[in-house]
């Protein structure tokens, strides 16, 4: 989970809101929008593809936010990502207050997967067999089980 996030606040115009966040300068391909700090739903070039005079709020009308919670494991959130057909969820501190916390993207969940992997993949690759060989290490291994 990415802490940190640059949101959208609902009330700015799509106008605004595709020349600032969605310009030359773009750096995200989402954006979490709020109003009075609870998450209404994400953002992208796509949302805003209405009257350039509405505004961010008038663009997610009538459509529930798709959110995460602190406490969901990561298969539940990539189930959601997966079902919703979405790359990124805001992580909400809860559903009543939708307060942001962060933002966990497929990216992020596949990180500590990898991470494993890794680990394992070295751990195997560098294992030391000890004094005299294969051949030893082979022998020890049958004379010491039961």
């Amino acid at each position: 989970m990415s802490r940190g996030v640059q949101t959208i606040d609902a009330g700015l115009t799509v106008r605004d809101a595709l020349a600032t966040f969605f310009g030359d300068s773009q750096t995200h391909r989402a954006y979490p929008a709020v109003r009075d700090g609870a998450v209404i739903g994400m953002v992208d070039r796509a949302t805003l593809a209405l009257d350039p005079d509405s505004t961010v709020a008038d663009a997610l009308r009538g459509v529930a936010p798709v959110v995460a919670l602190p406490g969901e494991n990561c298969r539940l959130v990539a189930t959601r990502l997966a079902v919703h057909g979405l790359e990124r969820l805001p992580v909400v501190a809860d559903n009543e207050t939708r307060r942001l916390i962060g933002i966990v993207s497929r990216s992020d969940l596949v990180k500590p997967s990898l991470a494993h992997f890794d680990e394992e993949h070295k751990r195997e690759r560098f294992r030391r067999i000890g004094p005299g060989g294969a051949a030893a290490f082979a022998r020890r291994r049958r004379t010491s089980r039961p």
